[in-house]
């Protein structure tokens, strides 16, 4: 597999990043994504306030990504999902793995590095003591309540 541009992460980011590649000229974009879904932290985020200055009116977070998701499909830009990245060789070889395709390699003229961040640990912001089990993080527990379904608490 060949292509101009692969963009590893199909969160905020990488949506917007493979979008305005296609906007500028960029032919053949492969985003890989290794949720089952594309959106990222966006997905889990389902209070709304986004979607302000791109689209002008208020959002929820799945919301703001299906409108880019959107974008992304009326494009005919190319993602795969549920796919993990394992390698990036300084050839810009990326090698990576699904269940669909199994071990690919594909070789990208540009690479672009969405994958987004984690948040920080207990130890990160100075909270003192132990850590209990059951206490999660914001992110965590957004996760947990507004995507798989469980009350937490």
């Amino acid at each position: 597999m060949r292509y101009d541009l692969v963009v590893i992460g199909g969160g905020p980011g990488g949506l917007a990043a493979a979008i305005e590649a296609r906007n500028n000229g960029v032919e053949s974009i492969l985003v890989i994504e290794r949720d089952k879904e594309l959106g990222g932290i966006l997905q889990q985020c389902i209070h709304n306030g986004f979607g302000l200055h791109e689209f002008k009116e208020e959002l929820t977070g799945p919301e703001y990504a299906e409108r880019f998701i959107k974008k992304l499909q009326e494009n005919n830009i190319e993602y795969k999902l549920d796919t993990m990245v394992l390698e990036v060789t300084p050839e810009k070889i990326v090698h990576a793995i699904n269940t669909v395709d199994g071990y690919m390699m594909i070789e990208a003229k540009s690479i672009i590095l969405a994958m987004g961040c984690r948040e920080r640990t207990r130890g990160a912001i100075s909270i003192p003591g132990e850590r209990p089990a059951g206490v999660f993080t914001a992110g965590t527990a957004q996760r947990f309540i507004n995507m798989e379904g469980y009350m937490v608490g």
